[in-house]
């Protein structure tokens, strides 16, 4: 994936905060128009409070139900809250009737079939920043949706005219996130971005996401269930159980908790276990043990310290 030329505009985001919030499903799905729920229907979401901060680069993990999906689509405005308050720029979009508020923020679903419909590659890409700027701003619009398709190397002549529902799966992710990534938002939530992806396509898109980061600022949020992913491109962990947030701090921290990561149904990953064990042999400051280059460059420093305390 192409890494872009200085064509987006940097963009502050505006604070976001939830503040004891709790989601319970009912019937229907958007914009808060549900038919009344059960009492006996479970809370997907809980009491959950956060603040978000420009730039941060933050992964969601959890057990499958555990109320991943539900925060990213109650992030973007698609859900209401049943309970507490979402507070974007110290405003409640929902009791303000400010739904415009959500347009800084892009979602990208974790099947991109789901948001893929137009005819055309370059329509489907066009479709929001046509409903969103058209009228005011022909020329904004064919800019973004040039630069988004040169972000994710989809050369306008070679898928322009070509149907999204027909590329590959990989090439679908792409144009759902071009679509996305076209309306310039602040905040992108990602649902399970790298499911599917080979190693390099993953690299690829994070490299593209922290250069984002970088150059506007923009505030990434996704769900993942690969460990090695948090530790290399996280700089925050949000751990959600049975809709509750249980853990928010440093994907190192958390992920070398192997009381809490027993809890959780998941075991430590090896490369703590294997930086422990080389600890308890003596050698001392290991770092980043996810990180193979990192790691060994600190091992060998340690083995040299060893060395010339005659201890190897």
């Amino acid at each position: 994936m192409a890494n872009r030329g200085g064509g987006y505009p940097c963009l502050m985001l505006m604070s976001l905060e939830l503040r004891n919030v709790s989601y319970q499903y009912r019937g229907g799905s958007i914009r808060g128009r549900h038919k009344k729920a059960s009492a006996d229907t479970p809370a997907a979401l809980r009491d959950v409070s956060l603040a978000i901060k420009e730039g941060e680069m933050i992964a969601v993990a959890g057990r499958s139900g555990s109320g991943k999906s539900t925060l990213l689509q109650l992030l973007k405005g698609f859900l209401q809250p049943t309970g507490g308050s979402l507070l974007l720029g110290g405003l409640d979009p929902w009791k303000e009737r400010a739904p415009e508020r959500f347009d800084d923020i892009g979602l990208v679903f974790q099947y991109p079939e789901h948001q893929l419909f137009a005819r055309t590659v370059l329509d489907d890409i066009g479709f929001g920043p046509r409903a969103r700027w058209g009228k005011a701003d022909k020329n904004r619009v064919t800019d973004a949706v040039m630069q988004a398709m040169m972000s994710m190397d989809l050369v306008a002549g070679e898928y322009g005219h070509r149907s999204p529902l027909e590329l590959s799966g990989g090439e679908k992710r792409r144009v759902a996130l071009a679509g996305v990534l076209a309306l310039e938002p602040k905040l992108l939530l990602l649902d399970e971005p790298t499911a599917g992806l080979d190693w390099p396509s993953r690299e690829a898109l994070f490299t593209l996401l922290h250069g984002l980061r970088q150059e506007r600022g923009l505030c990434v949020i996704w769900v993942s269930h690969q460990m090695t992913e948090m530790l290399a491109h996280a700089n925050r962990l949000l751990w959600l159980d049975q809709g509750r947030l249980v853990r928010d701090g440093s994907p190192a921290s958390i992920l070398s908790d192997a009381d809490f990561l027993e809890r959780m149904g998941m075991r430590i990953p090896e490369c703590f276990s294997l930086r422990d064990r080389l600890a308890a042999a003596g050698f001392r400051e290991l770092h980043n043990p996810w990180d193979a280059a990192s790691f060994a460059e600190s091992l060998i420093r340690g083995r040299e310290t060893h060395e010339s305390k005659g201890e190897v």
